[in-house]
């Protein structure tokens, strides 16, 4: 098989799955839109590379401003926060900083859909 077809295909595959309600439900508002699906990987990317950048609201504002505006951004955020997929906490630096992490349950739906990625 072609290459890029291969490619293609298991990014066809990435899309359908993240939408799987069953399997992923975590992910499922982090799919509806671009500047949404760029949040999730960079929060689990700030997350997985235990990166020296705090990942807080004007972190990924400033990551996703080609993609929406920072309005925009900072609602999607604080309706993660509302529904428990992402978390804000205090920085141990700066208390008035609010650390953004992902919850459990969205690290673990994340790391199944990945594997289930890889097959």
């Amino acid at each position: 098989m072609d290459l890029t077809l291969k490619r293609t295909e298991n990014l066809v595959n990435a899309f359908e799955t993240i939408n799987d309600k069953s399997n992923f439900k975590a992910l499922i508002n982090f799919r509806r839109t671009v500047y949404g699906f760029k949040i999730l990987i960079d929060v689990m990317h700030n997350e997985l590379a235990d990166a020296d950048v705090i990942c807080t609201k004007e972190y990924l504002t400033k990551k996703v401003s080609s993609l929406a505006s920072r309005a925009t951004i900072i609602n999607f955020i604080n309706d993660q926060i509302s529904t428990g997929t992402l978390i804000a906490s205090d920085s141990v630096v700066d208390g008035r900083i609010k650390v953004i992490t992902p919850s459990d349950h969205l690290r673990n739906d994340y790391r199944l859909w990945l594997e289930y990625l890889a097959k």
